[in-house]
């Protein structure tokens, strides 16, 4: 079954995990910058006072009061057009002001902007293609057979990292709690529902740990296979250290 899988197999799929890994960070970036963004217009807006014109607008306000209606329905102006003016050009500002200057989240910090939903996608689908990668390893090295490798290729991906992991769970030499709560989260940007939408907030501290565990795991695949290439679980520290030292107050090893 693997005999028509060559050396091209696995270069595209080298080429899409480290394609996945990329984004995933590129993501986050834009992530942890919109929330800066976010923070500088807030405070920018701190003493903006409502003009006389936006006080007239807001004593004549009146809006729907459910959701639904209120998406349903035309709205209204809500403020002037001179107060807009100033809370677009304080926007355009802070997005600016996001790129040139630093601020570092604390660890415990919940990262809530949207971009948020590529890094947990891109990175599960980096984690997923390595191992998808692997078992074609297992298989064409005679270590599970045609069968096994058609079953379990196709199982989900818990059921595969336990699978391929298995000796080393048994006897204690690791934990997949933190690879199983990234595809936890995954699974939240996958079925976004409306409840996901809002609880989907993971702390940097959360992800650092799944960082770590993940190049952990991903070092054992790449002791076994011996490929004469760039080290993904290298790549891994690489990507999250270069985020951390950018915008974390302290930097988990």
């Amino acid at each position: 079954m693997s005999d028509k899988h060559d050396i091209n197999t696995y270069e595209k799929l080298a080429l899409g995990a480290s394609f996945f890994l990329e984004e995933s960070f590129k993501y986050l970036d834009s992530a942890l910058k919109n929330e800066f963004a976010s923070m500088l217009f807030s405070k920018s807006l701190e003493s903006l006072e409502p003009s006389k014109e936006d006080e007239k607008i807001f004593e004549n306000l009146i809006l729907p009061e459910t959701p639904i209606k209120l998406l349903q329905s035309e709205i209204p102006e809500v403020i002037s057009e001179n107060t807009t003016k100033i809370m677009s050009d304080a926007w355009d500002d802070a997005q600016i002001r996001a790129e040139k200057e630093r601020y570092k989240f604390e660890l415990d910090h919940q990262i809530d902007s949207i971009e948020i939903l590529g890094h947990l996608n891109n990175f599960g689908f980096f984690i997923e293609t390595i191992i998808n990668r692997h078992l074609l390893f297992l298989n064409q090295s005679k270590i599970i057979d045609d069968f096994s490798y058609s079953r379990i290729s196709m199982s989900r991906i818990m059921e595969r990292i336990v699978y391929i992991f298995k000796d080393d769970l048994n006897a204690n030499k690791i934990q997949l709690n933190e690879i199983q709560n990234l595809f936890r989260l995954r699974n939240k940007t996958v079925h976004f529902t409306p409840d996901n939408a809002k609880v989907l907030k993971p702390r940097i501290s959360e992800l650092n740990k799944i960082w770590n565990q993940c190049s952990k795991l991903i070092e054992k695949l790449e002791k076994k296979e011996n490929f004469n290439e760039l080290n993904f679980s290298k790549q891994i520290i690489y990507y999250s250290l270069k985020i951390q030292k950018k915008w974390n107050s302290k930097v988990e090893q």
